[in-house]
């Protein structure tokens, strides 16, 4: 299996990311680069941004977050001290290649590995190539197709 690195997020990550967020694949799930920019989170404590390395090359970005740090969320009902889940695989050639479930799985063992009780992911219910990653990463889908202040979704989780 394959062991990826992910590292924290740090500023000279930003005109990488900055690349990504411009991808087609990526603006189609994520929206314009504009809307929730990474400058704008990286001083917000609720949330932690990962890179994603294998064999030393960066191709994908992680975010977790606090799913309590706001109030209502739809990860409400999860325990304290759980964590909210984005992900995106930044480098096209990386894409429909079997590393989103893999390296969201490690990351993931990695947050329980830390204490943290279950995480929660609200992809799009079209985006069936990220709930295929979250499917195989042990997450179930928990909800119908609803609306969040973040956008149309449905809410998988996964615990511990």
């Amino acid at each position: 299996m394959d062991s990826y690195l992910i590292r924290p997020f740090v500023d000279a990550d930003l005109a990488l990311v900055g690349e990504w967020r411009r991808q087609p694949h990526v603006v189609e799930w994520w929206g314009e680069p504009s809307l929730e920019p990474e400058t704008e989170k990286r001083s917000d404590a609720r949330i932690a941004m990962w890179l994603v390395e294998q064999d030393g090359r960066p191709f994908a970005f992680i975010q977790d977050y606090d799913v309590h740090g706001w109030d209502p969320h739809p990860f409400g009902y999860l325990p304290k001290g759980s964590r909210g889940l984005d992900l995106y695989i930044g480098e096209p050639d990386m894409v429909g290649r079997g590393h989103g479930q893999r390296f969201l799985r490690q990351h993931v063992e990695k947050l329980f590995a830390d204490g943290v009780r279950a995480v929660g992911a609200d992809p799009h219910p079209d985006n069936v190539r990220a709930r295929r990653a979250y499917e195989k990463a042990g997450f179930a889908v928990v909800s119908d197709p609803l609306d969040t202040p973040w956008g149309h979704a449905i809410l998988m989780d996964r615990r511990a």
